[in-house]
């Protein structure tokens, strides 16, 4: 039962010791020994649920060569495994699934029966469970045709002896628990061992009684791996059925463990695409963060030297190839920002949302950064560019106007928001303008273009600092017109650019992608994917609206001019 360096194995943690992490200290006592000639990404597939599926099948009720066994969600990983290990006990099994691929799956299991819990004639598409209340009907009319002999009556009551299931194992609980409850036969048992619906309703006492003596139990794993022998035991029963084929997984996914892997995997789990496990594969995902971490490191430590030391390009070994890996990055720079400067993420920042600044750095589609405490400035405020906390570079100092808005909600993951929609989340709009600049050595506004997308937006989206002017507050939501008047014609107000007393650019809020609002609902959406949101109190800068780059040095004074909005000022000093 020991274990020792170098031996394979795998274990359960929970709480904060869980396993979502690339290292963690685990109690000797949880360590499960896996086999040699077992693949240890096999066991780790059967892990939870084939200790789950032992103990049901073993403890909770102990399956018996000829018992009627039913099985909600046969298709899904505990599903799977519960199917095989029945029938290698010598049950006859029903199994329950949603769809028709799914039924195939459950069937290639095992499954000497299928029932489909859609039925595709609901008032929709057909996509709800909608069978549940016909289940004991279909499931003792499938005993009744197959039972070795005939269905028996009892000297005593209704209830014939042996019509319907001997066990029912149920993980989807709060649709389904009431119609199990009605499949089995007297002294029947109801195993409620999940709660894919939601919890399961409370359940009186004296219906057990009614439907036949019926025994009801909730167990959870935990329960059944109490000691370091019941660990050991339960887990070496399920690897040698895997090693001797007694057992088949299915092993759908595998992701890298990085938050971009981990959110796909998840929202795979969350919307039931599975048919078999996902696993998170964490010595690629530990030696992808590592090389993240590098670029992360490299990008920092440019930001902070003087010029003639700044990096041209991220090394090649550890540049970042994705957007997903890019926004790793931007991620781990973040973190460390956060670590060695006094300082706070109080929002994002857009890029690319016009089509002039899209073909500055080569790119066809907007992107964002994070905007922090320290580096963001009141107008009239003096910037200083010799200041290593922002990261300016000297001689690339891009200014660019800016709407910006102030969230007065946290927006949600996963939902889809339109500009009629996520408007309702904006509490002020703000003048502002941005300072981007760089970590790369730029020569020239060409050097720009060939960084490439994923190198810019590691280097936080290319900002530097930000500049706020006076605050519009509002409130769509209780119907304030004259805010709503300002922020539905924020796409043809007009702004001017001086520096130094001289014009240089005009701008106008149609070039933010037709309408800064536009930029706030793609934004919020692009978050949504990643599984992140912005949240009530952000301040969001829309992107450039100016259709020219306009670069400033140490000692200019700029001016950009609202109108209406008022101005936003400051200078440059060494």
């Amino acid at each position: 039962t020991e274990v020792r360096p170098g031996d394979s194995v795998v274990y359960l943690q929970e709480g904060a010791e869980g396993s979502y992490a690339e290292y963690t200290n685990v109690e000797h006592t949880r360590l499960m020994p896996v086999p040699r000639d077992v693949d240890l990404d096999v066991a780790t597939a059967a892990a939870v649920q084939g200790l789950t599926a032992h103990y049901l099948v073993n403890d909770s009720y102990n399956v018996r060569r000829g018992d009627w066994v039913v099985i909600h969600a046969a298709a899904g990983g505990t599903g799977q495994i519960l199917v095989q290990m029945a029938k290698a006990k010598g049950a006859r099994v029903i199994g329950t699934c949603s769809t028709e691929l799914k039924a195939g799956i459950a069937k290639k299991r095992g499954c000497d029966f299928v029932i489909l819990t859609q039925s595709g004639k609901g008032d929709g598409d057909g996509v709800e469970d909608d069978v549940w209340p016909h289940l004991s009907q279909m499931v003792k009319g499938i005993i009744r045709e197959n039972e070795d002999g005939p269905i028996l009556p009892s000297n005593y009551g209704p209830l014939n002896i042996n019509d319907g299931a001997h066990v029912v194992f149920d993980s989807v609980g709060k649709t389904s628990a009431l119609a199990s409850l009605e499949c089995l036969r007297p002294r029947g048992t109801a195993v409620l061992f999940g709660n894919a619906s939601g919890a399961p309703p409370d359940i009186n006492p004296l219906l057990l009684s009614k439907l036949g003596s019926l025994t009801l139990t909730r167990p959870k794993l935990h329960d059944f791996i109490q000691t370091r022998s019941e660990v050991v035991e339960r887990s070496s029963a399920v690897f040698q059925m895997l090693k001797h084929g007694d057992l088949d997984l299915n092993i759908q996914d595998i992701f890298d463990f990085t938050r971009q892997g981990v959110v796909q995997g998840t929202r795979k789990l969350q919307g039931r695409e599975t048919v078999g496990k996902v696993l998170f594969d964490i010595r690629k995902g530990l030696h992808l963060h590592q090389k993240h971490q590098c670029a992360a490191e490299s990008i920092r430590a440019s930001r902070r030297a003087s010029l003639e030391r700044k990096i041209a390009s991220i090394g090649r070994e550890i540049v970042p190839k994705t957007l997903d890996e890019a926004y790793n990055v931007q991620a781990l720079l973040k973190d460390a920002t956060l670590l060695e400067i006094d300082t706070k993420v109080i929002g994002k920042k857009i890029a690319a949302t016009s089509t002039m600044a899209q073909k500055s750095v080569s790119v066809d589609e907007p992107f964002f950064g994070n905007l922090f405490s320290h580096s963001t400035f009141g107008s009239g405020d003096t910037i200083s560019i010799s200041d290593t906390s922002l990261g300016l570079q000297e001689g690339f100092l891009l200014i660019e106007p800016e709407f910006a808005v102030r969230m007065n909600a946290d927006t949600e993951a996963g939902v889809v928001y339109t500009p009629e929609t996520i408007q309702r989340f904006i509490g002020s709009i703000m003048p502002s303008v941005e300072i981007a600049t760089s970590a790369f050595v730029m020569s020239d506004l060409e050097a720009f273009k060939n960084v490439g997308a994923p190198s810019l937006i590691a280097d936080n989206a290319c900002h530097g600092a930000l500049v706020l002017g006076d605050e519009l507050i509002g409130d769509l939501t209780d119907g304030d017109s004259k805010f709503g008047g300002v922020l539905n014609c924020l796409d043809e107000h007009t702004c001017t650019l001086k520096v130094n007393g001289e014009t240089l650019a005009d701008g106008v809020g149609q070039k933010v992608l037709r309408h800064p609002v536009n930029a706030l609902c793609w934004v919020a959406n692009a978050l949504g994917k990643r599984g992140e949101i912005l949240r009530k109190g952000d301040i969001v800068t829309t992107g450039v609206c100016v259709d020219q780059l306009v670069l400033a040095k140490c000692g200019d004074s700029v001016n950009v001019d609202y109108g209406s909005l008022g101005e936003v000022t400051f200078n440059f000093v060494e």
